[in-house]
Protein backbone atom coordinates (compact mmCIF):
# COMPACT_ATOMS: atom_id res chain seq x y z
CA UNK A 1 0.00 0.00 0.00
CA UNK A 2 1.10 3.59 -0.73
CA UNK A 3 1.88 5.86 2.28
CA UNK A 4 -0.71 8.57 2.31
CA UNK A 5 0.20 12.07 3.20
CA UNK A 6 -1.63 14.76 5.95
CA UNK A 7 -3.56 15.69 2.93
CA UNK A 8 -4.70 11.51 2.08
CA UNK A 9 -2.93 12.38 -1.22
CA UNK A 10 -0.56 9.25 -1.73
CA UNK A 11 3.20 10.30 -1.18
CA UNK A 12 5.89 9.67 -3.59
CA UNK A 13 8.18 7.01 -3.55
CA UNK A 14 10.18 7.56 -6.89
CA UNK A 15 11.76 10.20 -8.19
CA UNK A 16 10.01 12.77 -10.12
CA UNK A 17 9.66 12.33 -13.98
CA UNK A 18 11.53 14.14 -16.90
CA UNK A 19 9.33 16.15 -19.08
CA UNK A 20 9.87 14.02 -21.63
CA UNK A 21 8.16 10.93 -19.64
CA UNK A 22 5.15 13.25 -18.72
CA UNK A 23 4.80 13.67 -21.92
CA UNK A 24 4.96 10.16 -23.23
CA UNK A 25 2.52 8.87 -20.54
CA UNK A 26 0.31 11.45 -21.05
CA UNK A 27 0.19 9.79 -25.11
CA UNK A 28 -0.72 6.26 -23.79
CA UNK A 29 -3.46 7.77 -21.11
CA UNK A 30 -4.66 9.06 -24.04
CA UNK A 31 -4.28 5.99 -26.44
CA UNK A 32 -6.20 4.00 -23.43
CA UNK A 33 -9.16 7.13 -23.03
CA UNK A 34 -10.11 6.34 -26.69
CA UNK A 35 -9.93 2.43 -25.88
CA UNK A 36 -7.07 1.40 -27.33
CA UNK A 37 -5.06 -0.28 -24.44
CA UNK A 38 -2.58 -2.18 -26.50
CA UNK A 39 -1.31 0.53 -27.78
CA UNK A 40 -1.46 2.32 -24.57
CA UNK A 41 0.76 -0.47 -22.98
CA UNK A 42 3.54 -0.46 -26.19
CA UNK A 43 3.83 3.14 -25.44
CA UNK A 44 4.73 2.80 -21.64
CA UNK A 45 7.15 -0.41 -23.06
CA UNK A 46 9.11 2.74 -24.73
CA UNK A 47 8.73 4.84 -21.49
CA UNK A 48 10.18 1.83 -19.31
CA UNK A 49 13.30 2.20 -21.40
CA UNK A 50 13.99 5.77 -19.92
CA UNK A 51 12.09 5.06 -16.23
CA UNK A 52 11.09 2.01 -14.29
CA UNK A 53 10.70 4.19 -10.91
CA UNK A 54 8.82 7.13 -11.09
CA UNK A 55 5.50 6.60 -9.33
CA UNK A 56 4.02 7.99 -12.61
CA UNK A 57 4.65 5.51 -14.69
CA UNK A 58 4.52 2.72 -12.44
CA UNK A 59 0.67 3.92 -11.03
CA UNK A 60 -0.12 4.31 -15.22
CA UNK A 61 0.84 0.88 -16.02
CA UNK A 62 -0.94 -0.50 -12.99
CA UNK A 63 -4.10 0.96 -14.26
CA UNK A 64 -3.68 0.45 -17.72
CA UNK A 65 -2.66 -3.60 -16.97
CA UNK A 66 -6.07 -3.18 -14.29
CA UNK A 67 -8.46 -2.38 -17.61
CA UNK A 68 -6.29 -5.01 -19.70
CA UNK A 69 -7.41 -7.36 -17.27
CA UNK A 70 -10.62 -6.99 -16.65
CA UNK A 71 -11.38 -6.04 -20.57
CA UNK A 72 -10.23 -10.04 -20.95
CA UNK A 73 -11.93 -11.06 -17.72
CA UNK A 74 -8.85 -12.22 -15.84
CA UNK A 75 -8.79 -9.03 -13.51
CA UNK A 76 -8.61 -11.94 -10.31
CA UNK A 77 -5.97 -14.70 -10.80
CA UNK A 78 -7.15 -17.86 -10.38
CA UNK A 79 -6.39 -19.81 -7.27
CA UNK A 80 -4.49 -23.39 -7.98
CA UNK A 81 -6.27 -26.34 -6.99
CA UNK A 82 -5.18 -28.43 -3.77
CA UNK A 83 -2.06 -30.13 -4.24
CA UNK A 84 -1.25 -27.86 -7.46
CA UNK A 85 2.09 -25.85 -7.68
CA UNK A 86 1.41 -22.78 -6.79
CA UNK A 87 1.23 -20.32 -9.66
CA UNK A 88 3.89 -17.98 -10.77
CA UNK A 89 2.86 -13.93 -9.97
CA UNK A 90 0.92 -12.56 -12.83
CA UNK A 91 2.20 -9.47 -14.53
CA UNK A 92 -0.58 -7.39 -12.81
CA UNK A 93 0.55 -9.06 -9.20
CA UNK A 94 4.29 -7.81 -10.02
CA UNK A 95 3.53 -4.24 -10.64
CA UNK A 96 1.10 -3.92 -7.41
CA UNK A 97 4.38 -5.41 -5.84
CA UNK A 98 6.23 -2.95 -7.44
CA UNK A 99 3.82 0.04 -6.95
CA UNK A 100 4.35 -1.10 -3.34
CA UNK A 101 8.45 -1.09 -2.69
CA UNK A 102 10.32 0.56 -5.29
CA UNK A 103 13.08 -0.33 -3.63
CA UNK A 104 13.36 -4.47 -3.73
CA UNK A 105 15.73 -5.83 -6.64
CA UNK A 106 13.74 -9.36 -6.04
CA UNK A 107 10.63 -7.47 -7.58
CA UNK A 108 12.92 -5.91 -10.48
CA UNK A 109 14.32 -8.95 -11.20
CA UNK A 110 10.68 -11.09 -11.25
CA UNK A 111 9.60 -8.57 -13.67
CA UNK A 112 12.41 -8.96 -15.93
CA UNK A 113 12.63 -12.27 -15.39
CA UNK A 114 9.44 -12.53 -16.93
CA UNK A 115 9.87 -10.77 -20.17
CA UNK A 116 12.64 -12.24 -20.88
CA UNK A 117 10.69 -16.16 -20.71
CA UNK A 118 8.41 -14.50 -22.75
CA UNK A 119 10.60 -13.58 -25.57
CA UNK A 120 10.92 -9.60 -25.32
CA UNK A 121 14.42 -8.97 -24.23
CA UNK A 122 14.12 -5.08 -24.76
CA UNK A 123 11.07 -5.31 -21.99
CA UNK A 124 13.37 -7.17 -19.60
CA UNK A 125 16.41 -4.75 -19.83
CA UNK A 126 15.35 -1.87 -18.03
CA UNK A 127 14.34 -4.00 -15.12
CA UNK A 128 17.17 -6.09 -15.47
CA UNK A 129 19.50 -3.06 -15.10
CA UNK A 130 17.43 -1.84 -12.03
CA UNK A 131 17.94 -5.13 -10.12
CA UNK A 132 21.52 -4.87 -10.77
CA UNK A 133 21.76 -1.38 -9.44
CA UNK A 134 20.12 -2.32 -6.33
CA UNK A 135 21.79 -5.19 -6.11
CA UNK A 136 25.08 -3.22 -6.38
CA UNK A 137 23.93 -0.64 -4.03
CA UNK A 138 23.38 -3.49 -1.29
CA UNK A 139 26.92 -5.18 -2.16
CA UNK A 140 28.93 -5.43 1.26
CA UNK A 141 32.57 -4.93 0.99
CA UNK A 142 33.53 -8.40 1.35
CA UNK A 143 31.07 -9.69 -1.38
CA UNK A 144 32.19 -13.65 -0.30
CA UNK A 145 30.36 -12.70 3.05
CA UNK A 146 27.04 -11.54 1.71
CA UNK A 147 24.14 -13.39 2.90
CA UNK A 148 23.18 -16.83 0.61
CA UNK A 149 20.09 -15.43 -0.66
CA UNK A 150 22.01 -12.12 -1.97
CA UNK A 151 24.05 -14.35 -3.89
CA UNK A 152 21.63 -16.39 -5.19
CA UNK A 153 19.77 -13.31 -6.51
CA UNK A 154 23.06 -11.25 -8.06
CA UNK A 155 24.33 -14.56 -9.74
CA UNK A 156 20.61 -15.18 -11.51
CA UNK A 157 20.58 -11.23 -12.32
CA UNK A 158 23.97 -11.07 -13.93
CA UNK A 159 22.89 -14.28 -15.98
CA UNK A 160 19.74 -13.21 -17.13
CA UNK A 161 20.95 -9.74 -17.97
CA UNK A 162 23.56 -11.21 -20.06
CA UNK A 163 21.59 -13.57 -22.18
CA UNK A 164 19.36 -10.52 -22.54
CA UNK A 165 21.72 -8.54 -23.94
CA UNK A 166 22.76 -11.15 -26.65
CA UNK A 167 18.79 -11.58 -26.95
CA UNK A 168 19.09 -7.65 -27.89
CA UNK A 169 21.29 -8.10 -30.42
CA UNK A 170 24.03 -6.06 -28.06
CA UNK A 171 26.73 -8.41 -28.66
CA UNK A 172 29.86 -6.75 -27.51
CA UNK A 173 27.96 -5.46 -24.10
CA UNK A 174 26.97 -9.16 -23.94
CA UNK A 175 30.67 -10.90 -24.12
CA UNK A 176 31.75 -8.62 -21.73
CA UNK A 177 28.73 -9.62 -19.39
CA UNK A 178 29.66 -13.08 -19.58
CA UNK A 179 33.71 -12.29 -18.82
CA UNK A 180 32.35 -10.52 -15.75
CA UNK A 181 30.39 -13.88 -15.16
CA UNK A 182 33.38 -15.98 -15.73
CA UNK A 183 35.60 -13.66 -13.55
CA UNK A 184 33.07 -13.31 -10.74
CA UNK A 185 31.71 -16.94 -9.84
CA UNK A 186 34.86 -18.77 -11.65
CA UNK A 187 33.64 -20.32 -14.40
CA UNK A 188 30.62 -20.34 -17.20
CA UNK A 189 27.66 -23.23 -17.57
CA UNK A 190 27.82 -25.00 -20.79
CA UNK A 191 24.60 -23.22 -22.01
CA UNK A 192 26.22 -19.67 -21.77
CA UNK A 193 29.82 -21.34 -22.75
CA UNK A 194 27.82 -21.82 -25.92
CA UNK A 195 25.87 -18.50 -26.09
CA UNK A 196 29.04 -16.67 -25.36
CA UNK A 197 30.96 -18.87 -28.54
CA UNK A 198 27.89 -17.97 -31.25
CA UNK A 199 28.27 -14.16 -29.47
CA UNK A 200 31.59 -14.20 -30.88
CA UNK A 201 30.36 -15.96 -34.43
CA UNK A 202 27.53 -12.87 -34.59
CA UNK A 203 30.82 -10.76 -33.93
CA UNK A 204 32.89 -12.14 -36.32
CA UNK A 205 35.75 -13.12 -33.85
CA UNK A 206 35.30 -16.95 -35.40
CA UNK A 207 38.61 -18.12 -33.71
CA UNK A 208 37.64 -16.37 -29.93
CA UNK A 209 34.23 -18.28 -31.01
CA UNK A 210 36.39 -21.64 -31.80
CA UNK A 211 37.96 -21.26 -28.74
CA UNK A 212 35.34 -21.21 -26.23
CA UNK A 213 33.35 -23.79 -28.32
CA UNK A 214 35.97 -26.34 -27.49
CA UNK A 215 35.42 -25.48 -23.54
CA UNK A 216 31.95 -26.94 -23.98
CA UNK A 217 33.13 -30.33 -24.42
CA UNK A 218 30.49 -33.29 -25.67
CA UNK A 219 30.49 -34.94 -21.84
CA UNK A 220 29.50 -31.95 -20.32
CA UNK A 221 26.84 -31.54 -22.77
CA UNK A 222 25.54 -35.11 -21.82
CA UNK A 223 25.26 -34.28 -18.25
CA UNK A 224 22.32 -32.08 -18.88
CA UNK A 225 19.11 -33.06 -21.30
CA UNK A 226 18.51 -31.50 -24.56
CA UNK A 227 21.90 -30.18 -24.25
CA UNK A 228 24.03 -32.13 -26.72
CA UNK A 229 21.00 -30.93 -29.50
CA UNK A 230 21.84 -27.28 -28.60
CA UNK A 231 25.69 -28.04 -29.03
CA UNK A 232 25.32 -29.85 -32.01
CA UNK A 233 23.31 -26.56 -33.50
CA UNK A 234 26.16 -24.19 -32.21
CA UNK A 235 28.96 -26.32 -33.61
CA UNK A 236 26.68 -26.14 -37.04
CA UNK A 237 26.41 -22.07 -36.92
CA UNK A 238 29.79 -21.57 -36.33
CA UNK A 239 30.40 -24.23 -39.57
CA UNK A 240 28.19 -22.33 -41.51
CA UNK A 241 29.94 -19.16 -40.76
CA UNK A 242 32.78 -20.54 -41.98
CA UNK A 243 31.44 -21.08 -45.06
CA UNK A 244 32.21 -17.15 -45.74
CA UNK A 245 35.89 -15.72 -46.59
CA UNK A 246 34.81 -12.20 -44.84
CA UNK A 247 31.51 -12.13 -42.68
CA UNK A 248 32.25 -8.19 -42.20
CA UNK A 249 31.00 -8.13 -45.79
CA UNK A 250 27.22 -10.56 -45.26
CA UNK A 251 23.78 -8.40 -45.47
CA UNK A 252 20.82 -9.83 -44.23
CA UNK A 253 20.90 -12.82 -46.13
CA UNK A 254 24.08 -14.27 -45.71
CA UNK A 255 23.51 -13.81 -42.12
CA UNK A 256 20.13 -14.87 -42.13
CA UNK A 257 21.14 -18.49 -43.67
CA UNK A 258 24.09 -18.30 -40.66
CA UNK A 259 21.40 -18.10 -38.17
CA UNK A 260 18.80 -20.64 -39.39
CA UNK A 261 20.08 -22.39 -42.33
CA UNK A 262 17.25 -21.08 -44.66
CA UNK A 263 17.03 -18.66 -47.61
CA UNK A 264 15.62 -15.03 -47.73
CA UNK A 265 14.40 -13.88 -51.64
CA UNK A 266 14.42 -10.39 -51.28
CA UNK A 267 15.93 -7.49 -49.33
CA UNK A 268 14.73 -3.85 -48.72
CA UNK A 269 16.39 -1.55 -51.47
CA UNK A 270 15.89 1.39 -50.10
CA UNK A 271 18.95 2.64 -48.95
CA UNK A 272 17.54 5.56 -46.20
CA UNK A 273 15.93 1.79 -44.51
CA UNK A 274 18.73 0.36 -42.66
CA UNK A 275 19.46 -3.48 -42.59
CA UNK A 276 17.39 -4.31 -45.50
CA UNK A 277 14.35 -5.39 -43.95
CA UNK A 278 10.76 -3.67 -44.16
CA UNK A 279 8.75 -1.64 -41.16
CA UNK A 280 5.48 -1.36 -42.46
CA UNK A 281 4.62 -2.53 -46.33
CA UNK A 282 2.08 -2.96 -48.38
CA UNK A 283 3.42 -4.75 -51.18
CA UNK A 284 1.67 -4.02 -54.67
CA UNK A 285 -0.17 -6.94 -56.47
CA UNK A 286 3.42 -6.36 -59.20
CA UNK A 287 5.65 -6.62 -56.11
CA UNK A 288 4.20 -9.94 -54.86
CA UNK A 289 4.59 -11.16 -58.72
CA UNK A 290 8.17 -10.33 -58.58
CA UNK A 291 9.00 -12.40 -54.99
CA UNK A 292 6.82 -15.32 -56.22
CA UNK A 293 8.40 -15.61 -59.44
CA UNK A 294 11.70 -15.30 -58.37
CA UNK A 295 11.19 -17.86 -55.86
CA UNK A 296 9.49 -20.37 -58.38
CA UNK A 297 12.15 -19.50 -60.77
CA UNK A 298 14.72 -20.37 -58.08
CA UNK A 299 13.09 -23.89 -57.04
CA UNK A 300 13.36 -24.66 -60.98
CA UNK A 301 16.59 -23.94 -61.32
CA UNK A 302 17.74 -26.11 -58.36
CA UNK A 303 15.09 -28.72 -59.54
CA UNK A 304 12.84 -28.47 -56.57
CA UNK A 305 9.83 -27.43 -58.52
CA UNK A 306 6.22 -29.27 -56.54
CA UNK A 307 4.11 -31.17 -57.88
CA UNK A 308 1.39 -29.89 -54.82
CA UNK A 309 0.74 -26.71 -53.63
CA UNK A 310 -0.69 -26.47 -50.13
CA UNK A 311 -1.75 -23.15 -47.74
CA UNK A 312 -2.16 -22.66 -44.76
CA UNK A 313 -4.59 -19.78 -43.26
CA UNK A 314 -7.49 -17.81 -45.62
CA UNK A 315 -4.34 -15.34 -46.87
CA UNK A 316 -2.15 -18.48 -47.41
CA UNK A 317 -4.66 -19.76 -50.33
CA UNK A 318 -4.33 -16.59 -53.02
CA UNK A 319 0.03 -17.66 -52.28
CA UNK A 320 -0.89 -20.83 -52.69
CA UNK A 321 -3.02 -20.53 -55.99
CA UNK A 322 -0.47 -18.10 -57.06
CA UNK A 323 2.86 -20.59 -57.52
CA UNK A 324 0.19 -23.05 -59.16
CA UNK A 325 -0.34 -20.52 -61.85
CA UNK A 326 3.72 -20.52 -62.42
CA UNK A 327 3.72 -24.42 -62.63
CA UNK A 328 0.20 -25.10 -63.74
CA UNK A 329 -0.40 -27.59 -61.02
CA UNK A 330 -3.55 -29.57 -61.82
CA UNK A 331 -6.12 -27.95 -59.55
CA UNK A 332 -6.96 -31.07 -57.74
CA UNK A 333 -3.20 -30.69 -56.55
CA UNK A 334 -3.67 -27.39 -55.15
CA UNK A 335 -5.46 -27.99 -51.36
CA UNK A 336 -5.19 -27.00 -47.76
CA UNK A 337 -2.45 -28.63 -45.61
CA UNK A 338 -3.94 -31.75 -43.68
CA UNK A 339 -1.84 -33.58 -41.35
CA UNK A 340 0.63 -36.07 -42.52
CA UNK A 341 1.40 -33.93 -45.44
CA UNK A 342 4.89 -33.09 -44.18
CA UNK A 343 6.02 -36.93 -44.87
CA UNK A 344 8.47 -38.77 -46.03
CA UNK A 345 7.78 -41.12 -48.76
CA UNK A 346 9.67 -39.34 -51.36
CA UNK A 347 6.63 -40.00 -53.86
CA UNK A 348 5.84 -36.25 -54.27
CA UNK A 349 7.42 -33.02 -53.49
CA UNK A 350 4.63 -30.28 -51.87
CA UNK A 351 5.49 -26.17 -51.33
CA UNK A 352 3.64 -25.28 -48.44
CA UNK A 353 2.67 -21.42 -48.56
CA UNK A 354 2.11 -19.28 -45.64
CA UNK A 355 1.77 -15.46 -46.36
CA UNK A 356 2.99 -14.50 -42.93
CA UNK A 357 4.95 -16.79 -40.54
CA UNK A 358 2.42 -16.21 -37.91
CA UNK A 359 -0.17 -18.45 -39.72
CA UNK A 360 0.98 -21.98 -38.31
CA UNK A 361 -2.56 -22.30 -36.47
CA UNK A 362 -1.80 -24.66 -33.33
CA UNK A 363 0.38 -26.59 -31.74
CA UNK A 364 -0.26 -29.68 -33.12
CA UNK A 365 0.83 -28.14 -36.54
CA UNK A 366 3.43 -26.54 -35.39
CA UNK A 367 4.86 -30.15 -33.90
CA UNK A 368 4.51 -31.53 -37.50
CA UNK A 369 6.10 -29.10 -39.34
CA UNK A 370 9.27 -29.02 -37.31
CA UNK A 371 10.79 -31.91 -38.60
CA UNK A 372 12.37 -31.44 -42.29
CA UNK A 373 11.14 -34.13 -44.46
CA UNK A 374 11.56 -34.97 -48.03
CA UNK A 375 8.24 -34.27 -49.45
CA UNK A 376 7.97 -30.53 -48.37
CA UNK A 377 9.34 -27.17 -48.69
CA UNK A 378 8.37 -24.76 -46.48
CA UNK A 379 7.43 -21.24 -47.39
CA UNK A 380 6.13 -17.89 -45.85
CA UNK A 381 6.17 -14.72 -48.15
CA UNK A 382 6.24 -12.49 -45.41
CA UNK A 383 8.91 -13.32 -42.06
CA UNK A 384 7.26 -11.23 -39.17
CA UNK A 385 10.83 -10.77 -37.81
CA UNK A 386 10.06 -8.47 -34.41
CA UNK A 387 8.03 -11.19 -32.60
CA UNK A 388 8.92 -14.47 -31.53
CA UNK A 389 8.43 -16.62 -34.28
CA UNK A 390 8.65 -20.65 -33.61
CA UNK A 391 8.90 -21.91 -36.99
CA UNK A 392 11.72 -20.16 -39.21
CA UNK A 393 10.45 -21.01 -42.48
CA UNK A 394 13.01 -22.74 -45.26
CA UNK A 395 12.54 -20.01 -48.00
CA UNK A 396 10.99 -16.20 -46.94
CA UNK A 397 9.88 -14.18 -49.17
CA UNK A 398 10.88 -10.83 -46.94
CA UNK A 399 10.96 -9.93 -43.63
CA UNK A 400 8.46 -7.17 -42.07
CA UNK A 401 7.25 -5.96 -38.75
CA UNK A 402 3.88 -5.26 -40.33
CA UNK A 403 2.81 -6.60 -43.63
CA UNK A 404 -0.89 -5.73 -45.48
CA UNK A 405 -0.71 -8.42 -48.51
CA UNK A 406 -2.76 -6.81 -51.38
CA UNK A 407 -5.78 -9.82 -50.90
CA UNK A 408 -5.89 -8.55 -47.57
CA UNK A 409 -7.71 -5.47 -45.57
CA UNK A 410 -5.61 -2.49 -46.22
CA UNK A 411 -5.55 1.15 -45.28
CA UNK A 412 -5.54 3.79 -47.94
CA UNK A 413 -5.54 8.19 -47.49
CA UNK A 414 -8.03 9.88 -49.59
CA UNK A 415 -5.79 12.84 -48.64
CA UNK A 416 -3.44 14.09 -46.37
CA UNK A 417 -5.63 15.52 -44.03
CA UNK A 418 -8.12 12.39 -44.07
CA UNK A 419 -8.38 9.50 -41.73
CA UNK A 420 -7.02 6.38 -43.24
CA UNK A 421 -10.01 4.11 -44.67
CA UNK A 422 -9.69 0.24 -44.68
CA UNK A 423 -10.19 -1.61 -48.13
CA UNK A 424 -11.75 -5.06 -48.20
CA UNK A 425 -10.78 -7.57 -50.12
CA UNK A 426 -14.40 -9.16 -52.31
CA UNK A 427 -12.33 -11.22 -55.16
CA UNK A 428 -11.81 -14.84 -54.47
CA UNK A 429 -8.48 -16.88 -54.25
CA UNK A 430 -8.24 -17.46 -57.67
CA UNK A 431 -8.86 -14.58 -59.05
CA UNK A 432 -6.82 -12.80 -57.05
CA UNK A 433 -4.47 -15.40 -57.97
CA UNK A 434 -5.26 -14.87 -61.69
CA UNK A 435 -4.97 -11.24 -61.31
CA UNK A 436 -1.10 -11.10 -60.12
CA UNK A 437 0.22 -14.00 -62.19
CA UNK A 438 -0.84 -11.59 -65.30
CA UNK A 439 1.87 -9.51 -63.68
CA UNK A 440 4.84 -11.84 -63.61
CA UNK A 441 6.66 -10.43 -66.69
CA UNK A 442 9.62 -11.91 -68.71
CA UNK A 443 10.75 -15.51 -67.64
CA UNK A 444 14.34 -14.20 -68.57
CA UNK A 445 14.23 -11.49 -65.72
CA UNK A 446 13.33 -13.97 -63.21
CA UNK A 447 15.65 -16.46 -64.12
CA UNK A 448 18.62 -14.13 -64.17
CA UNK A 449 17.49 -12.82 -60.33
CA UNK A 450 16.87 -16.71 -59.06
CA UNK A 451 20.27 -17.18 -60.40
CA UNK A 452 21.87 -14.55 -58.50
CA UNK A 453 21.09 -15.70 -55.48
CA UNK A 454 22.22 -19.15 -56.05
CA UNK A 455 25.91 -17.71 -57.40
CA UNK A 456 25.62 -15.59 -53.71
CA UNK A 457 24.59 -18.76 -51.61
CA UNK A 458 26.75 -21.21 -54.04
CA UNK A 459 29.12 -21.62 -51.07
CA UNK A 460 26.85 -22.10 -48.35
CA UNK A 461 26.99 -25.83 -47.17
CA UNK A 462 24.44 -26.66 -44.49
CA UNK A 463 20.67 -24.93 -46.58
CA UNK A 464 17.83 -26.78 -44.89
CA UNK A 465 16.65 -27.29 -48.30
CA UNK A 466 18.97 -29.76 -49.41
CA UNK A 467 19.12 -31.44 -45.39
CA UNK A 468 15.16 -32.27 -45.71
CA UNK A 469 15.98 -36.13 -44.51
CA UNK A 470 14.51 -35.81 -41.56
CA UNK A 471 16.95 -35.46 -39.16
CA UNK A 472 16.88 -31.47 -38.92
CA UNK A 473 14.14 -29.84 -37.12
CA UNK A 474 13.40 -26.33 -38.10
CA UNK A 475 13.80 -23.82 -35.54
CA UNK A 476 12.55 -20.80 -34.00
CA UNK A 477 13.59 -17.64 -35.73
CA UNK A 478 16.39 -15.16 -33.45
CA UNK A 479 14.94 -12.18 -32.69
CA UNK A 480 18.31 -10.62 -32.78
CA UNK A 481 21.38 -10.22 -35.83
CA UNK A 482 24.03 -8.56 -36.96
CA UNK A 483 22.37 -6.56 -39.26
CA UNK A 484 20.26 -3.89 -37.46
CA UNK A 485 16.80 -2.25 -38.87
CA UNK A 486 14.59 0.08 -37.25
CA UNK A 487 11.34 -0.77 -35.88
CA UNK A 488 7.98 0.81 -34.25
CA UNK A 489 8.23 0.67 -30.55
CA UNK A 490 10.69 -2.21 -28.49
Amino acid sequence: MRILGPDGQPLNSGPQPSDEIKQAVAQAIELANSGNLEPALQQMALVFQQDVVSDLVIDTTLQLITAMSEMNGSAQPVAPSEGDEPLPPTELELFQALQADRENPVIYYNLGNRFHQLGQPAMARPFMIRCRELLLAMQPDDLQQAPPEYLQLRQAADVDFAQVLMDTGDYGAALDAFHALNDTYGGLPIWLLLEMAECYALTCQLDEADTVYDLASPESAAAFPGMDEVREEVGDLLARARDFEDLSKLGLRGWHYVQTRSLLMETNPDENVPGERFVFWQPSEEDVAWVVGMTAAYLDQRGLAPDTILWLGDSGEPLARLFAHWWEVAPEAVRPYQSGDNSDTGERLALLCLAHSYDIPNQEVLTELAIANPDLILFALDLHWTDRQFITPDIAGFMTQICNLPWEARLQMESAEAQPVAIEETRDPETIASEIAAQFGAAEDFDAAAKEIIEEMEQCSDLILDHRDGTLNRKPLPMHSPIKSPKFGV
